[in-house]
């Protein structure tokens, strides 16, 4: 059973169980103590989901957020409000403190309807009870220590290392520490140490003991990839004719910019990924006059253009952040591993871009562009990094391939009304066999377990998020392809706002498959709420059927 040393506990108001429960809480908050009775219209969103949340401290009802379940010296701040189109909600996100130190990978989300009543909660907490919130590492000690691992090329940090309770479930047993972690450190791996894996510059989010100084943990987080528009069709590195957006100047010059999703495609000219990071993206967006595109440039910004179009026109999410930041691809991209070839065997996403390298079949290049799926994959990586930010390693990390992979089909796809129709395989275009990298309709086809039962405990891959996550896979496919009397159960839209909605309001750091389980039946529940009971019911079911088939289990 994964363990992430946090308590999980969710109520819903469209719950038959967990209403009551929600509406007495919403009852008890308007008066608290001797105040004056208040209407939550006439409160803001924060002020409302904090009454909310204390009123939940001192409520038997909600155990784990009661000051005793918590622990003593407990306390939860604000880490962010946000409006949600999809369900006309508001959700108000609080980290768990203790002694004015946050408990790594805690949460507790307050969903809130449109008169600021409480329709859901969902609750992720840690108790690090008998552990010194006072350590004897300073903060340069712990830079000492990263740095004597990752290199002094690491050096500076992009942030200082700051304290948290951090739940350590190494070997050596699980048991809670006080702990220094330093996110998103570079560590430049040499090809004669390592002849293994893609040579990017690897991040990693580091654990030092504020105590020992031991180095607990590196947990990855490298995941494997006056101008006016213009709109025309251009070839593929497929051969297909896309539809793209460029700019164009009064001189008829072009270049690969959409400035109505802010996608930027640049060509690193073959430059070495690894000893060149300071030259990406590029220098300047990809022009044309008067040659045609590269197919591989019009992959990339087509693909980018169709990942950036979903996400604001089905999710209505503007661009990874929700702030309109740009979608930034470089193809073109070699490694020092092979340094007399043009070839790289890789696509990620690296420092909040996109960089793509290519591949030879039948004798020609072939961009890993190419591949709507692998590109919505990778992309998606950049989604879960502004939100949910689940580590990529263990369960979490098969969770965090899981939501790629999901996205990656369900934008590919987004073409298809019919879900029969659907192509379920992952980037068979990226070599001349056919071959895809895996199958959601089937994770055995490609050596992946599609049932807990056969969940598989290993080191290599970052503890298996490859393999594993073909489980979460299989649970996805069967959501989608979920019917109730012949007909499809959700619409592809729906699909994608419930993994959505799960994804960026209800996972944390740690989260794994129960906890997205409970995040896509809190997701149901608000996106469908004012639906009709028996065509809510059923989807509400299918989620847990859905799940219940693969064995993951709240």
């Amino acid at each position: 059973m994964y363990d992430n040393g946090l308590t999980s506990f969710a109520l819903h108001s469209e719950d038959a169980t967990e209403g009551p429960t929600l509406e007495a809480l919403n009852d008890e908050v308007v008066k608290i103590g001797e105040a004056a009775p208040v209407n939550s219209e006439d409160l803001d969103p924060e002020t409302a989901a904090r009454r909310y949340l204390d009123q939940m401290i001192v409520s038997p009802e909600v155990p784990t957020i009661t000051a005793d379940g918590a622990g003593p010296g407990t306390e939860y701040r604000t880490i962010g409000t946000e409006t949600m189109p999809l369900t006309e909600t508001t959700v108000v996100k609080f980290a768990q403190y203790r002694q004015h130190i946050p408990i790594y990978g805690s949460l507790v989300t307050i969903e809130l309807d449109e008169t600021n009543s409480m329709l859901a909660m969902n609750s992720a907490l840690g108790n690090p009870d008998g552990v010194d919130a006072v350590a004897t590492v300073s903060p340069a000690g712990a830079q000492e220590v990263i740095a004597d691992d990752a290199g002094q090329d690491a050096l500076p940090l992009a942030e200082p290392p700051r304290l948290y309770f951090y739940y350590d479930n190494s070997d050596s047993g699980a048991t809670w520490r006080l702990a220094y972690i330093a996110k998103d450190v570079e560590q430049h791996r040499s090809p004669k140490q390592d002849n293994q894996g893609d040579t990017l510059p690897q991040l990693f989010d580091y654990v030092v003991d504020a105590n020992s100084g031991a180095l607990i943990a590196k947990l990855p987080r490298t995941q494997s990839v006056s101008w006016t528009l213009d709109e025309q069709e251009s070839t593929d590195g497929l051969g297909h004719n896309r539809q793209i957006r460029a700019e164009r100047d009064q001189n008829g010059n072009k270049r690969l910019v959409d400035p109505i999703r802010r996608v930027k495609t640049y060509d690193f000219k073959f430059g070495r990924i690894e000893t060149q990071l300071g030259s990406l993206p590029g220098s300047e967006p990809i022009t044309n006059p008067p040659e045609p595109w590269d197919p591989a440039a019009v992959s990339a910004h087509a693909n980018a253009q169709e990942v950036a179009d979903y996400l604001i026109n089905t999710l209505r999410r503007d661009g990874l952040d929700n702030r309109g930041a740009p979608f930034v691809s470089s193809i073109n991209c070699t490694s020092v591993r092979e340094p007399d070839s043009d070839q790289w065997h890789n696509a990620a996403w690296f420092r909040n871009q996109m960089v793509y390298g290519q591949r030879r079949v039948n004798g020609e290049l072939c961009s890993y562009a190419v591949a709507k799926d692998v590109v919505a994959h990778e992309i998606t990586h950049g989604l879960t990094s502004n939100t949910a930010r689940l580590e990529y390693q263990g369960e979490s990390g098969a969770l965090n391939e899981s939501y790629s992979d999901i996205f990656g089909i369900i934008i590919a796809n987004s073409h298809e009304p019919n879900v029969d129709n659907w192509d379920w395989e992952m980037g068979e275009e990226l070599n001349e066999t056919g071959i895809p990298l895996r199958d959601l309709s089937d994770p055995t086809l490609r050596g992946q377990p599609a049932h807990m039962d056969d969940f598989v405990v290993t080191a290599a891959d970052n503890g298996g998020v490859h393999k594993n996550s073909g489980i979460h896979n299989k649970a996805a496919f069967n959501l989608i392809t979920a019917r109730d009397g012949g007909a499809h159960v959700f619409t592809p839209a729906e699909s994608g706002a419930l993994f959505y909605l799960a994804l960026i309001n209800n996972l944390s750091r740690t989260s794994g498959f129960s906890d997205s389980r409970r995040a896509v039946e809190l997701a149901g529940k608000s996106l469908f709420r004012r639906e009709e009971q028996e065509p809510r019911d059923t989807k509400i079911s299918a989620i847990g059927g859905a799940f219940d088939a693969v064995g993951i289990i709240r």
